[in-house]
């Protein structure tokens, strides 16, 4: 059973840039899903024909999930055969041999799967990507791990008083705690497919469901315009590209709230 995409986008939040986030689906096959890869950690660019690492791992892992699960697969088993997959990429790709390139210089990345499987859903994530399901009540469930949003806006409070060496050297420890095969984020280790969240939910034909990356969820946390529910009818009463605006403008008002001031932002909406 198929989904209908309503609408969406992908706004690197730098012109001229293509950024770090990715979206794709495949409407037939009941499949839709955006990743967000962080933002580089080094100078080091083991990938020369890519943006950045992280812009080669979210078009990586997108062109790969366009391959959907086998019949009677598993998130886990799938994933973990994305993820061998992506990293025999890697490994043919990169100009450095993966196992000489230093863990800042591994790129991750979050996510957020979407499988429609008759009246439910299954949502598969990795970190700060998330996803809203409207109801026919107007209340509507967040899908996601809101704790990790929430302790990047403390992370960046605490950084902002930093210099940028002291930011650096923070940052660089965050991703090579980041890059092991027990973390539950997109990486180059197979094993970290274990360790996504996963959560099935059963679904009315004609709900509306938003996936979004954390640049996105910044109409929530940290800026608080919209809660869940006032999100979701957001973009279905204007329309993604116009949110997309409306989140511009609130960015380009002074915060001390994120290290990125304009962050990449990508979005699907779409009806089950």
């Amino acid at each position: 059973m198929g989904i209908e995409i309503l609408d969406s986008v992908n706004d690197p939040g730098t012109p001229g840039k293509s950024g770090d986030d990715r979206y794709g689906f495949d409407a037939a096959a009941g499949r839709a899903w955006v990743i967000d890869g962080a933002t580089d950690a080094t100078d080091l660019k083991p990938f020369p024909n890519a943006e950045s690492g992280a812009a080669w791992l979210a078009e990586t892992v997108s062109a790969r999930l366009m391959i959907g699960p086998g019949a009677g697969e598993g998130a886990s088993a799938y994933f973990g055969r994305v993820l061998t997959d992506v990293r025999a990429e890697a490994e043919r790709t990169s100009k450095v041999a993966l196992g000489s390139l230093p863990g800042e210089a591994m790129p991750v990345a979050s996510a957020m799967w979407l499988r429609r499987d008759g009246d439910a859903c299954e949502f598969v994530w990795a970190g700060d990507c998330f996803a809203i399901a409207g109801s026919g009540t107007g209340e509507a469930r967040l899908i996601g791990t809101q704790e990790k949003a929430d302790a990047e806006t403390r992370d960046a409070a605490r950084m902002l008083s930093l210099s940028q060496a002291e930011r650096w050297a923070i940052l660089q420890a965050q991703r090579r705690g980041a890059n092991a095969p027990a973390r539950g984020l997109i990486t180059f280790y197979p094993a970290a497919a274990a360790h996504l969240n996963a959560l099935r939910l059963t679904l009315p034909p004609g709900t509306t469901v938003l996936l979004m990356t954390d640049g996105f969820f910044r109409f929530v946390e940290p800026y608080a315009l919209d809660t869940p529910s006032s999100l979701l009818a957001r973009v279905i009463r204007d329309g993604l590209a116009a949110s997309i605006n409306t989140l511009r403008q609130q960015e380009a008002i002074p915060h001390s709230v994120r290290l990125k001031a304009r962050d990449d932002a990508a979005a699907i909406l779409l009806r089950t």
